[in-house]
């Protein structure tokens, strides 16, 4: 055999220490014993002397036993062992096997003692270079990666191991030792264990929110795009390795931190604390972005983290918050009661009115009930009248009632409640309420005065009536109609003639006339001071209707300051007859009436 010293000893036997016989716990432990101990025999025939040391180092690789461990327990080892183990001669010829060897290559050893190694398990690169290379260098040597076997009934099968020389003390190499394991599950596994990962980290680098990893000493370990993409501040210390620390302040060099009016220290402190504590989710501004950060903690220390691009988010929220704080300062402005219950009654929304109404505030009275506020039976009683009507006809219901607040005065209110209903159906009551105290007050004083002015309208009337009753004597007294001789009326006029007057003078002259068929109507109006351009219009058209009635008329009494007057407006006295006073006027008609000539 190659490898075996000049000259050295050929021996028919296998010296092997003595040992005391044990007794067996089991034939089958007895049997692998007697089987290797044959095929050791064997051995020694064919190839020599194997000292028991030889033996020993051949399965030192399989189970780590005491360097003064007997020679039959790596017998033992070797027969036992669950991956296939084959002795190989300097040629590659099977000299033995185990039982999982025989498995693997479904050859039995009967079959494999003496044929080459690679004529029974057909690997796809033979082992013979490999082999030179152990028997040359007396060094064990693994097998190729993707050491693959041909076996028995088309069996393929993915195997590793290596090729072992089996030294004696002498230096001889007396076989060689290949080990075999079969790794294809292993392998597969592998692959599904890379392919999983390959998935997961392809699904990690699609996810939209960004997804990071620190070790136990807080260094970088794994971010995803998203990551880098929300710290554009911080992308040139994303680097694997870089500490968390290096990361904020790089952040920090580039103003990451100026919004927040704290310096670079300050800063740092506050994010390396929240780093600290995972677990907790916090919202923080970075920048124009608002980022919403949580984390975790690994069992091995690490932390991994989330960060989520709220900014959309954020800005709705503010912008529901100035909506909100506009509501409320129009709650607070407007100087009407306004309030919103829901179904059970509890205050959702309330205005300053209302809160002042009841010496509280806003704040207080949002989540309580009427019940927890001052009231006066019969108002609660309108209260919840109003509330169930308003639910249960889901139309508006208005009411006046008196309100009595804390200081037991009474404000009377003008309160309308509407139904409002949510998009999911969910009902409340909006309620509307203006303090008409004054209002009231106003037209309780209103009717006292009316009825005042009605008792004084009645009074004045009555007044009014005596003024034109005594009028219309003064009247009658200041413009009579005498008849001064059959066929003959006089009319002295006394004061101005207005309008008025001179319509009454005409209806009640013209009257008479055709009462007592006069021939002649004077008018004197020596009491008249001035004549106007209306009254002498006045007196022209009394004569003119007299005149229409058939009889005539005569204007007596013009003093020489009413015919100044007359003549200075362009008065028209053609077909007027007129006399110096009234005694000349009635001596005229007199003579004129028939048989008085």
């Amino acid at each position: 055999m190659p490898g075996r010293p000049a000259g050295a000893p050929r021996r028919a036997v296998v010296r092997v220490a003595q040992r005391r016989q044990r007794p067996s716990s089991g034939g089958s432990r007895s049997r692998a014993r007697a089987e290797l101990d044959q095929r050791l025999r064997c051995l020694s025939m064919r190839h020599g002397v194997i000292e028991a040391d030889t033996v020993k180092s051949s399965c030192s690789t399989l189970l780590p036993m005491p360097s003064d461990a007997p020679a039959d327990l790596y017998s033992l080892a070797f027969t036992c062992s669950v991956d296939p183990l084959l002795l190989l001669d300097g040629s590659g010829r099977i000299l033995t096997l185990n039982a999982a060897a025989e498995r693997l290559s479904s050859t039995p050893a009967a079959t494999a003692l003496g044929r080459p190694v690679d004529e029974v398990l057909r690997p796809d690169a033979p082992l013979g270079a490999l082999l030179d290379q152990v028997l040359r260098d007396r060094a064990p040597r693994a097998l190729p990666p993707d050491f693959t076997l041909h076996l028995a009934n088309e069996r393929v099968v993915l195997a590793e191991g290596s090729l072992s020389p089996l030294v004696d003390p002498a230096g001889a190499c007396a076989a060689v030792l290949l080990a075999l394991r079969d790794v294809a599950e292993q392998r597969r596994a592998e692959r599904a264990a890379c392919e999983q990962g390959a998935r997961l980290r392809a699904a990690v680098e699609a996810l939209d929110v960004g997804f990071v990893i620190y070790d136990a000493e807080e260094r970088l370990r794994y971010f995803n795009t998203a990551y880098k993409s929300l710290y554009p501040e911080c992308a040139d210390a994303l680097q694997m390795g870089n500490t968390f620390e290096d990361v904020v302040r790089e952040g920090c060099r580039h103003g990451i931190h100026l919004h927040s009016g704290l310096g670079e220290e300050e800063w740092v402190a506050a994010r390396l604390a929240e780093h600290r504590r995972p677990g907790d989710v916090f919202v923080r501004r970075f920048g124009d972005r608002w980022i919403t950060l949580k984390s975790g903690r690994l069992p091995d220390g690490s932390v991994v983290g989330l960060r989520i691009d709220t900014t959309a988010l954020k800005e709705a929220e503010l912008a529901l918050e100035r909506e909100r704080q506009f509501i409320r300062l129009v709650l607070d402005t407007i100087p009407i009661v306004v309030t919103v219950k829901d179904r059970d009654g509890k205050m959702k929304l309330v205005s300053k009115s209302y809160a002042e109404l009841y010496n509280t505030t806003a704040e207080d009275a949002v989540g309580k009930t009427v019940d927890d506020l001052p009231r006066s039976h019969a108002e609660l009683s309108v209260i919840g009248e109003m509330d169930r009507e308003v639910l249960a006809r889901m139309q508006p219901v208005s009411r006046v009632h008196p309100v009595t607040r804390p200081n037991s005065k009474t404000r009377w209110m003008s309160v309308v409640k509407v139904p409002l209903v949510e998009q999911d159906g969910t009902a409340h009551i909006l309620a509307i309420g203006t303090d008409i105290t004054a209002q009231r007050e106003h037209e309780e004083h209103m009717t006292a005065t009316i009825a005042e002015l009605e008792r004084q309208k009645q009074a004045i009337a009555g007044q009014l009536a005596v003024i034109q009753r005594q009028q219309a004597l003064i009247r009658a007294l200041s413009t009579p109609i005498l008849q001064v001789a059959e066929g003959v009326l006089a009319v002295p006029l006394i004061g101005a003639l207005d309008d008025a007057r001179a319509a009454d003078v005409t209806s009640k002259l013209l009257d008479e006339v055709v009462r007592t068929g006069a021939r002649f109507a004077i008018i004197d109006v020596t009491g008249i001071e001035s004549v106007d351009a209306a009254t002498a219009d006045h007196l022209v058209r009394i004569v003119r209707a007299i005149r229409l009635l058939g009889a005539s008329g005569v204007l007596t009494g013009i003093g020489p300051a009413v015919a100044q007057s007359m003549c200075g407006i362009g008065v028209d006295l053609s077909g007027v007859t007129t006399h110096g006073n009234l005694r000349a006027g009635i001596e005229v008609c007199l003579r004129a009436l028939p048989g008085r000539r």
